[in-house]
């Protein structure tokens, strides 16, 4: 049998006539894409200027310059190229495949990946946005935190945290209660934080529409900028799931939320201590 023939792309053509007449800003961002082909069919333009370090207009300028039209033009290049999926199977083969190439070690890559999303999430762009939805959430006299599938455990512990510092909680996670008798709860808080990854899903949509009806404000921890959720937040907060189109990975998502429980301790540390000295008595009482 003759050896299989690999599929043409026009990427590889593009950037092979073009590549000279790119500044050095567009050439980097076109050398990660040539070079990560498969996390970037995962990724948005926000994800890709975070892992390359440069802005999201300078992705979509770099890959108009090679001669597509945009992002989702230049994606469906690559899919023609070699394919790809975005189940659980896909991305675990993509993984460890990954491990191989780069001879990393499984500890290499998880250390790897929350290196790259803790710099995103020091950057000032996204500080400046940790900062914003502090004060969202300062004035609020009662918060729903919204999570579901692997996002609920982190849920209940952010609102967990928020409680040892007289902050009163509820959350939706569909695990005590079905959603929309969780969602029914919305109509008794004053702020919703919300973490809700990847493509919109019917569950944060619901969640969204109740919030705006209810006139509650949105501050979400996210990494897309899918605008049938991101367009009816007053907060967005950018934070990576370690590498895109690979493993999710929760670090960057808990150092966040604990930044957030921490400042808004500082923003009435009284009321806090008080929790705090209140809940050591109740243990006492209990487990004396």
């Amino acid at each position: 049998m003759p050896p299989a023939t690999k599929k043409h792309d026009k990427l590889s053509d593009r950037i092979r006539v073009r590549a000279r007449k790119l500044s050095p800003s567009l050439a980097r961002v076109i050398a990660f894409i040539d070079t990560h082909r498969q996390d970037v069919m995962s990724m948005s333009a926000m994800e890709l200027a975070m892992a390359i370090g440069t802005s999201d207009a300078t992705v979509i300028r770099a890959v108009q310059a090679v001669g597509f039209h945009g992002l989702r033009e230049l994606k469906q290049d690559l899919a023609t190229s070699f394919g790809t999926g975005q189940t659980p199977v896909d991305t675990i083969t993509r993984t460890f495949a990954s491990l191989k190439q780069r001879s990393l070690t499984a500890v290499d890559q998880v250390f790897s990946d929350h290196q790259e999303a803790f710099g995103a999430l020091a950057s000032e762009e996204t500080r400046a946005s940790i900062f914003a939805a502090v004060r969202q959430l300062a004035p609020a006299k009662k918060i729903a935190v919204f999570g579901i599938s692997s996002t609920a455990f982190l849920a209940r512990y952010f609102a967990l945290s928020l409680n040892r510092i007289g902050r009163s909680t509820i959350v939706i996670d569909g695990s005590m209660a079905p959603i929309p008798e969780q969602l029914l709860e919305i109509r008794n808080v004053d702020a919703l934080l919300m973490l809700a990854y990847g493509k919109p899903f019917r569950e944060a949509a619901s969640t969204v529409a109740e919030a705006r009806r209810r006139k509650v404000p949105i501050v979400l921890l996210t990494d897309t900028k899918e605008q049938a959720i991101t367009r009816h937040a007053e907060v967005i907060v950018p934070v990576l799931r370690g590498h895109a189109g690979r493993i999710a990975m929760h670090g960057a998502t808990l150092v966040c939320l604990e930044a957030i429980s921490f400042a808004l301790t500082a923003e009435n540390p009284q009321e806090a201590i008080s929790t705090i000295e209140r809940l050591s008595e109740l243990r006492s009482a209990i487990y004396k």
